[in-house]
Order: C-alpha cells, then sequence, then structure tokens
C-alpha cells in the first residue's frame, strides 16, 4: 500500500509517541544508560592497552590488558587479552555487544603443559551477562557463570559472578576528576574433584565515563585483598616504545 504524505506524517507521530512512552517508562522504574561508561569501543577500533597497578598486597604485579574493537556480520564486539608479568598472553575474552549490554561470547584461559609450552583452555559459558546498559540504584543482580578444567586435572572449576550497580561517584584519573560507576560484586570459585572446595568472596567495581574499569577490589579471605587501579592506557605503539616489548595477539588477530 501507498503512503500518501498524510500517512507518513501519522506514522511519524505515532513512532514518535511511542518513543517518548519509552523513555517515559524507563524513567518511571527509575532506569538510566550507562553505556558511556564501559569500555569506548568508538575509540578502540585500533586497539589500546590498559595497565593497571596493584594497591593490595606487596608483590602482587601489574596487570594489562590490550582492548580493541570490531565489526563482524553487523554486530560490534569488544575483544582483550591479558597478559602476565612476563608479557605472555593469561586470558582472552569476547563481548558482544546487545541493545542492553554486553554478553561474553568466548572465554579462553592460557597454561602451561608439562613440556613448557602454553595451552588454550576455552571455558564452557553459561550465564553470559557482562555490563548492564540500563540500570537503577541497588536494583537487579547481573549474572556470569562459566566452567573449565585446568590440563592435566580431573577437577572442573566454575565461577559464578554477580554485578550489581550501587551509584554514581567520581574518580581521578590521570589528574583529572572523571564521572563513574561503581558496582558491588560477589564471587564464588568451585573446584569439584570427588568433593567441593568454594571460594566466595565480595568486592567493588569502578567504571569511569569514557574509559571503563578503573578501579577492582576482591576481599578473599581475611586480610588478603585483591585491589588494582588504572594507571594508564597506551597505543600499541607507545606502549611497545615504552616497554620494549611486542605482545603477542594470538587469538586477537582471528
Amino acid at each position: 500500500m501507498l503512503l500518501t504524505m498524510k500517512n507518513y506524517w501519522i506514522f511519524g507521530c505515532l513512532a514518535l509517541t511511542a518513543f517518548f512512552i519509552a523513555c517515559a517508562n524507563k524513567e518511571e522504574n527509575g532506569l538510566r544508560n550507562i553505556e558511556d561508561y564501559y569500555y569506548p569501543l568508538s575509540d578502540l577500533q585500533d586497539g589500546k592497552v590498559y595497565e593497571y597497578e596493584p594497591l593490595g598486597e606487596e608483590g602482587d604485579p601489574p596487570v594489562y590488558w590490550y582492548y580493541r574493537s570490531v565489526l563482524e556480520g553487523g554486530s560490534g564486539y569488544l575483544v582483550g587479552m591479558s597478559y602476565d608479568p612476563a608479557f605472555n598472553p593469561d586470558q582472552f575474552v569476547r563481548e558482544e555487544r546487545v541493545w542492553n549490554g554486553m554478553l561474553l561470547k568466548d572465554f579462553i584461559i592460557y597454561e602451561t603443559d608439562a613440556e613448557g609450552k602454553s595451552q588454550q583452555i576455552r571455558a564452557g559459558i553459561e550465564a553470559a551477562n557482562v555490563f548492564p546498559f540500563e540500570v537503577k540504584p541497588l536494583g537487579g543482580v547481573l549474572l556470569s557463570s562459566l566452567h573449565w578444567r585446568p590440563l592435566g586435572d580431573s577437577s572442573s572449576i566454575t565461577l559464578v559472578r554477580n554485578r550489581q550497580f550501587d551509584s554514581d561517584t567520581t574518580v581521578v584519573f590521570q589528574g583529572k576528576n572523571v564521572d563513574a560507576v561503581k558496582f558491588n560484586t560477589r564471587e564464588l570459585v568451585d573446584q569439584e574433584e570427588e568433593g567441593h572446595l568454594e571460594l566466595e568472596f565480595g568486592g567493588t567495581e569502578v567504571y569511569a565515563k569514557k574509559i571503563g574499569l578503573v578501579y577492582f577490589r576482591k576481599n578473599v579471605s581475611g586480610q588478603r585483598r585483591i585491589e588494582y587501579r588504572l594507571k594508564s592506557v597506551y597505543s600499541m605503539a607507545e606502549f611497545e616504545q615504552k616497554f620494549k616489548e611486542k605482545l603477542e595477539l594470538g587469538e586477537l588477530e582471528k
């Protein structure tokens, strides 16, 4: 059926009405959009290295993550690789951007076998939620869950993580005040081998606007805590010039 100009006008009014009703419903439900506080996919096409410095136990090593955004089949993805102190690959993640958040699509752990060679272990993903775009204070809990079997081990490990939006906050990054959002976390690590060895701990995550994760803390047991903050963000060229290292990209090149 051909649309007349009058029909176009009516259709446009209906679309606008639906849009404003949807916005009003979100406001009534107390929802707000915080997508700008996650890693900025639009700024990561060429990849960047995030350097996290330890604040917890003495002797904890720095952590390096290389992030890059890619577009495949009309969908946006964030791929990332973490590295150990010797700049060897440690973990690989691939997340898909959907309309209401980020979903975990791949999770790979790197372990060294008996011959000293690095091997990949792909985790099974049972609950893929990573980061929500719409939240309200102390609203629903976001669940992620995955499991894997370590090399040469008959045990299996399950990791369950809950994230819950807490509040707005402000952080100082490279001498500037930046708007941020705070999440409460709860993690359960279950190692199963003829029984269950469970470790449960709470924590905190802070995401800064147009930057991503800038701080995290995990209260593992007793006085032991894992605590890091973002120290700097580099282009790959800046990173290689400073550290005189060339990062192995592995899965990132696929």
